[in-house]
Formats: C-alpha cells, sequence, structure tokens
C-alpha cells in the first residue's frame, strides 16, 4: 500500500485461525469461498461486490494476505 495524500484510505483487517493460502486475485472473483471446507449459508459474493461497488464509484479496491492476515484496502 502506498501513501497518497490526495486519497481517503480504508483498511479492514481480519485475523484467521489459519494459514490462508489462497491467491488474493481469486478470492475476489464471483461464487470463490476463502475457507473451502466450509458448509454453512454464504454465496462467495460478498468480496466481488465490494470490490465491484468500490470500482464503479472510482475507488481502488486491494486484498493483502500475510500467513493469518487478512487485510482489504479500500480507496477514493
Amino acid at each position: 500500500m502506498s501513501l497518497n495524500m490526495n486519497k481517503a484510505l480504508i483498511v479492514f483487517k481480519n485475523i484467521s485461525a489459519y494459514e490462508m493460502n489462497f491467491n488474493p486475485n481469486d478470492i475476489a472473483e464471483r461464487f470463490v469461498r476463502g475457507d473451502k471446507s466450509r458448509n454453512t449459508d454464504g454465496s462467495g459474493l460478498g468480496l466481488s461486490i465490494a470490490k465491484s461497488f468500490t470500482e464503479l464509484q472510482g475507488g481502488d479496491f486491494n486484498i493483502y494476505i500475510d500467513g493469518d492476515l487478512f487485510k482489504v484496502a479500500i480507496s477514493f
């Protein structure tokens, strides 16, 4: 993440119980879930919708993964 004084940056962080081993670009695709063993409700659309909405508003949506740390950075 680079600092730009002309943009607002929002970063959401979440720590998982396990190391995440997926590609950050793939996880934002439609119908993709981060946890393959998950069998509860969820369509895998949340990050895809958030990314599309952010980009339609002229913003940038980036996902960063470092072991068990998951970060989403949104800038406008």
